[in-house]
This record gives C-alpha cells, structure tokens and sequence, in this order.
C-alpha cells in the first residue's frame, strides 16, 4: 500500500521537465537550438546542394511548430523562447531570400523589399504592442480587420507562412536544371495565357512550378498583412507619443498651478484651505463595437501646498501607468480599417 502511494505521488507529480528552472534548457528552447543548426545548415550547402538544403529547411520549419507545442505541454513558456523563435523565424526568411538574390541576380530588387516589408513590419508591430502595454506582438485586437483575423486564426496564419515558404523554396529549386523537370502539361484554356506584359504561360509547367503558383494567394496575403500590420503599428506609436506629449504638456500645467498655490499660500493669502485638487487622465478608446475607460485621480489635502496633487499628476499623466493600468491603450482618435 505505502509504495503504491508513493508511486501515485510520483506519477502525478511535476516530471524532470516541469521541475527545472533552468531557461536555456527548457525543451522548447532546445528545439529552438536544433532549428538554429538546421537552418545554418540548409544555407552553408544552399550553393551546391538543393535537396539538402530543402530538407533542412524544412525540418527546421518542423521544429518550429514543435517548439510551441512543448511549451505548452511542459508549461515552459518564457520570454526568452519567444524571442528566440520570433528571431529565428526572421533571420530564416532573410536568408532564403538572400539566397533567392544570388540564384536570380535580376530579382535581387524584390526580394531586398520583401527583406525590408518582413523585417521592419515585425518590428514595428512588435514595439508598438509592448509599448502599448502588450506581452506579445501577436495582437488579437487590432484595428485592422485583416491583422485581427492573421493574428487571431492559428490555421489562417499557418496557411500564409507556409505558402511564404513553399514560394521561396520552389522559386529556389526552379533555379536547378534537374528540378524543372518533370513537367505536366496545362489545360488548353491556360496555355498560352498572358499573365503580364511579355509573360505567358507555357503549354506545359514543372510541378515545381505548380507548387510555386499554388502558394501565391497564402503568399500575397501575408504580404498584404505585413503592409497593413506596418502602417498601423506606425500609427499607434505616433498615437502613443502624441499621448504621451499631451500628458507632459498637461502635468507642466499641473505643476505651474501648484506652483501659484505655493506661492500664494506662502504670502498668507492660501490660508491652507485651499479645495483638494484633483488630476484625472482618461484614456477611451471604441474598437471593434467596444469602449474602455481607464482613469487614474489623485487627490491632494488641503495645505499641502499641492505638492501631493504634482506628484499624483505625474503618475496619472505617465503613459506607462496609464499602459500598466489598462493593459493595453488604445486611443479614439478616428482611425478604423
């Protein structure tokens, strides 16, 4: 009986997994590590071997579903993971489109913008959340529909970065003779289609090929969401300063009155009752048919010479309080898409 109960205790205790505190050897992190040399891998035989280069990249593609799943399962969770695989999800795209650039010269242009758009949208987004009081740059409650639904549907999203890879790697493999082969012929209605100004489509296409045409939607609209997700991140920051401007202007003002009131009761003419003064920041915002309110006040006692009531503004008036009061802030200032 006595080991049965020991037994019971172990078996539903936390594992060696659950019990470490150790960050770098989470196991997701671990995962993380082996999608690192994966993805170094696949770029150091990019040149002179296709094949294991894709299947590198594609394992490492792997760990990076994995390593979610096993935060979840360990609770291992952390900051560090996140930032991890945020990092290596950007530097893996930047390097096969660098890798694109070298395979097609002429195309060095429009893989460079992609390179720019994928890099400084993430950003953007991922600092404009954090600013505004997030724990995650995946934001679930954007203004925009488009980002709102990317970011909201883990099927959706997944669709459009697979697609984004598939479209690189095929566009790599079609820079190899022996991948432009086999080739599967076309339906006479698309034969000989003109997509654009001196492009037309072949009688027949390597499947490659089809592959490629088949991850342009999922690839055009991941594209489409980078441009929006970069333009309003934009516009919450330049929200996010203008707030914060407003909140200095109006806590100078603050301390001038109580500079007045200083002076004033110093000269006899305060007589130290003076009505508490009272400083309030209101942060409203109406997003997706909803309103919040946020406010911080602070009263100050009467002949304090409104000392209590500067420092009180301060904090109220803080952007930062404000963001750690509700959470997230959002500003009502007529920009919906």
């Amino acid at each position: 009986m006595v080991g049965t109960r020991s037994h019971t205790r172990r078996r539903g205790g936390p594992g060696f997994f659950e019990r470490h505190d150790n960050v770098f050897l989470y196991v997701p992190n671990l995962i993380g590590y082996a999608r690192v040399a994966a993805a170094i891998y696949a770029f150091g035989v990019a040149l002179h071997d296709p094949a294991a280069t894709v299947l590198a990249y594609f394992a490492s593609f792997v760990c990076d579903e994995l390593d979610g799943r096993f935060a979840r399962k360990f609770g291992q969770s952390s900051t560090f993971g996140a930032v991890l695989d945020m990092v290596t999800d950007r530097v893996a795209t930047t390097c096969l489109l660098a890798v694109l650039c070298i395979v097609y010269p002429a195309w060095h242009l429009p893989c460079l913008l992609l390179i720019m758009l994928d890099i400084s949208s993430h950003w953007f987004q991922m600092y404009s959340t954090l600013a505004m009081g997030a724990t995650t740059h995946k934001d679930t409650h954007s203004r925009s529909l488009i980002v709102r639904a990317y970011y909201s549907s883990r099927m959706f999203m997944g669709f459009c970065c697979i697609c984004c890879e598939v479209l690189y790697l095929a566009l790599y493999l079609l820079s190899w003779p022996l991948w432009q082969a086999p080739a599967v012929g076309l339906p006479a209605v698309l034969a000989g289609l003109q997509l654009a100004p001196g492009v037309v489509l072949p009688a027949a296409l390597p499947v490659v090929a089809l592959v490629a045409l088949a991850a342009v939607p999922g690839f055009a609209v991941k594209q489409l969401v980078n441009v929006v997700q970069l333009r309003t991140a934009a516009q919450q920051l330049v929200l996010y300063d203008k707030q914060g401007r407003r909140a200095k202007h109006m806590q100078t003002e603050d301390r001038s009155a109580s500079g007045s009131t200083v002076a004033s009761h110093d000269s006899g003419s305060g007589g130290g009752g003076s009505s508490p003064r009272k400083s309030e920041c209101v942060i409203s915002a109406s997003h997706s048919g909803w309103a919040r309110t946020a406010a911080a006040a602070a009263a100050a006692p009467a002949g304090d010479g409104g000392g209590a009531a500067a420092m009180a503004a301060e904090d109220a008036f803080s952007p930062r309080a404000a963001a750690a009061c509700e959470g997230r802030m959002w500003f009502s200032e007529g920009l919906y898409y």
